[in-house]
């Protein structure tokens, strides 16, 4: 990874340090406006991140130690009740776990049919998930709220110090985060767009959710990552596999 990278990488990570520990001390607003600006900075930084350690095409050995050492930093975290280490600790965990499995999904088959198939089942069960009675989130949610945090990462609300209140993304969230972005790089697909519309999935999902209910971020996440590269996958869908793959624009 080039020290531009680098640098973009360290600088996104500590400005969600320093945005976790300072966000008892920002102004407040509405709680609606001021969960929605929290959570597009929280993801945006999750984002710039991923994204950064993305463009250096790592190999996928080296990010499944990124998840090992990210999920002892989460669990330790968890454990201590050090918020920013736990957060980061999940980040690493779920985004590097996610692209190991989907740079080893796109090394097993060129046949985009299956990561397309993979999408619209994620979304379903992670709807039938939360909306389902018998549902693990549902029942989650409803019967142990208080181990909620233990599977989240947290970001805070500006105006409140992060153990007061905070949205969450959820670390299987993350995962599939990663596991997409590596799907659009070994498949070929819009990498950096991908990037920005699942982001922005995201922020749409807990801005619909303030107004309605709690929701499920896969749905979204999926159709995000499916939408921006529909005519790629669309010209793909009949290519044999070991055809010739057209170059994403």
């Amino acid at each position: 990874m080039n020290r531009s990278r680098v640098a973009a990488v360290t600088i996104a990570a500590l400005a969600f340090v320093a945005f976790i520990l300072a966000s008892g001390r920002l102004p407040a607003f509405s709680i609606r406006a001021d969960v929605i600006v929290s959570m597009a900075i929280g993801v945006a930084l999750v984002g710039v991140m991923v994204g950064g350690v993305v463009a250096a095409r790592p190999s996928p050995r080296r990010l499944l130690v990124v998840a090992a050492v990210g999920l002892v930093c989460a669990v330790a975290g968890s454990i201590l009740g050090v918020v920013p280490l736990a957060d980061l600790g999940k980040v690493a965990f779920g985004a590097g776990a996610g692209y190991w499995l989907g740079s080893s999904l796109a090394e097993l088959t060129v046949d985009i049919r299956v990561i397309v198939a993979m999408a619209v089942a994620v979304g379903v069960l992670d709807a039938a998930s939360v909306f389902l009675p018998q549902g693990p989130t549902h029942l989650l949610l409803t019967k142990a709220p208080q181990t909620v945090s233990y599977f989240v990462v947290a970001f805070p609300t500006m105006g409140y110090s992060v153990r007061d209140v905070y949205s969450g993304l959820g670390t299987s969230d993350v995962l599939f985060f990663g596991l997409y972005v590596a799907a659009a790089v070994g498949y070929r697909l819009r990498v950096r767009l991908t990037l920005v519309a699942m982001v922005a999935s995201f922020v749409v999902t807990v801005t619909v959710a303030l107004w309605w209910r709690a929701l499920p971020a896969l749905p979204l996440l999926s159709l995000a990552f499916l939408g921006v590269n529909a005519d790629l996958i669309a010209q793909r869908w009949t290519t044999p596999p070991g055809g010739d793959a057209p170059t994403p624009l």
